[in-house]
């Protein structure tokens, strides 16, 4: 019960920072776009496609180790950090090296730029992926929520002081510096711990050995989303890769939104349960009814407004964004879900098998995506989602029999609120026709008070123990469980 209760707080803690650090990423993002507009973002794009996967590397990876290790001795942090140090000064080294190369692909020379400027955020992020963890480890999400507001905050004001003056594409990359260096001073000012030299080839091999496995997780999944990208940019130019950027950043934001707190909670406390001797699989399931009560709703909501939404926070210029968002909400719902499934499996130390299954889907991805380039940015949009429904069975068949849970179990707790979001979907989609000709705003509006009307109704009648399961985790604690938990 405590770490219940404790995982309910976390989550509190990581929405409220995640909520507002999103509305103030969302805020400078929506400014951003009216004044840089859609070539920006695509140069920005193509550059971001390699640093992001490489930063993504270093950010949680060996330093996963730390958070599913039962007992990590000091010598295990030590050798954390120095292999993160050590990949991100190599990861570094590659894009300035490869900025070059990479800039002749997209025939766009003012990407090479973009590469080496934003390259340094790769060891920047490498270098704080140990406080992080430890954060996450103690369940400090106060701190993690705080961290995440004040970053964004400097990179906004940063951003939008170049863009106003000027600075076109660059104010995106001035951004991404100010943000992680912000992120970087406030991770190693909340914890005591200090890197030392002490360590020996046996705490490198327990990090390696789980890391790596890791490692090649986060890898395909950032492959997953940036092959496609580098794929459009290749093959269509900047511009169409532009609206491709602001559809998926909208899925992203959504996705972050509903998710990162839970799945940011969820693994330290699958890791701690574990550690207890309590079943990490009851959390599983609850946490996915949960996920599924707000993504699925959410997401179909989205692809059924995606065109007065484009219209109504970018302008009638970024209107060709609107049929490439309502595919990727579909992909956005996937996330959602796997996401909680894929922090289960890491706090269980069992990363190789998911990542064997991301690396499937890349590869398909890739195919389907190169393949649909004569039909346009939209159906390329298409091959990415296929790509991963393909795989969504095996997945789920691979998180059951770790969790030893049938994986009917993980199917049947998304039923209800999938019927739940047809009805309102069918709903939303007849309030939509009857308001061609209003403006985007009232159309929005309506749109999605229509929505939550019908599927709030519906879930008060069917699903009402999702509520009640939402009460376990945010009620406080009885004064019997308080002296309970003292006791423990």
């Amino acid at each position: 019960m405590s770490i219940q209760r404790q995982f309910g707080s976390g989550v509190a803690w990581m929405a409220a920072g995640n909520w507002i650090e999103q509305a103030v990423n969302f805020g400078v993002f929506v400014l951003l776009a009216r004044i840089l507009g859609a070539e920006t973002f695509g140069l920005l794009a193509m550059a971001a496609a390699f640093v992001l996967l490489c930063e993504f590397l270093v950010r949680e990876s060996f330093s996963d180790f730390l958070i599913s290790s039962t007992a990590p001795q000091g010598e295990h942090f030590n050798a954390t950090f120095w292999m993160l140090t050590g990949l991100g000064l190599f990861l570094t080294a590659a894009l300035i090296l490869g900025a070059g190369p990479i800039s002749e692909l997209y025939g766009q020379s003012d990407v090479h730029s973009l590469i080496v400027a934003l390259s340094p955020t790769v060891l920047m992020i490498a270098l704080t992926a140990v406080p992080v963890a430890i954060l996450r480890r103690e369940l400090r999400f106060a701190t993690l929520s705080l961290r995440a507001i004040a970053g964004v905050v400097v990179g906004g004001a940063v951003a939008l002081i170049m863009a106003l003056n000027g600075f076109g594409v660059w104010s995106l990359a001035g951004q991404r510096l100010a943000q992680v260096f912000t992120n970087i001073v406030m991770a190693w000012g909340a914890v005591t711990w200090r890197p030392g030299f002490s360590v020996r080839v046996g705490h490198f091999r327990d990090v390696f050995r789980f890391g790596g496995a890791v490692l090649g997780l986060r890898a395909a999944e950032m492959a997953a989303t940036q092959v496609p990208a580098i794929i459009i940019g290749a093959t269509l130019g900047p511009v169409a890769l532009g609206f491709f950027a602001i559809a998926w950043r909208l899925v992203e934001i959504g996705s972050f939104l509903i998710v990162a707190p839970l799945r940011m909670v969820s693994q330290p406390a699958f890791a701690a349960m574990t550690r207890s001797g309590a079943r990490a699989s009851t959390l599983l399931l609850d946490i996915s009814r949960l996920s599924g009560l707000v993504a699925l709703p959410a997401f179909v909501g989205l692809a059924l407004l995606a065109r007065p939404v484009v219209v109504l926070l970018f302008g009638p210029e970024w209107v060709q964004a609107a049929p490439i968002l309502s595919v990727l909400s579909v992909y956005g719902a996937y996330l959602c879900i796997e996401k909680i499934h894929q922090a289960y499996c890491l706090a269980a130390g069992r990363a190789s098998a998911t990542a064997t299954i991301a690396w499937a889907e890349v590869a398909l991805s890739a195919v389907l995506v190169w393949s649909l380039s004569d039909f346009g940015v939209g159906a390329m949009a298409v091959g990415m989602v296929v790509s991963v429904l393909v795989f969504w069975g095996v997945r789920l068949y691979v998180v059951a029999t770790i969790a030893r849970i049938g994986p009917r179990q993980l199917i049947e707790i998304h039923l209800r609120p999938l019927i739940g979001a047809g009805l309102m979907g069918g709903a939303v989609f007849l309030t939509l026709r009857s308001l061609v000709s209003f403006s985007p705003l009232v159309v929005t509006l309506s749109g999605v008070a229509m929505g939550m009307v019908v599927f709030a109704g519906f879930s008060v009648v069917f699903m009402a123990d999702r509520f009640e399961l939402l009460k376990t985790f945010v009620a406080k604690p009885s004064k019997d469980e308080e002296k309970t938990i003292q006791t423990k």
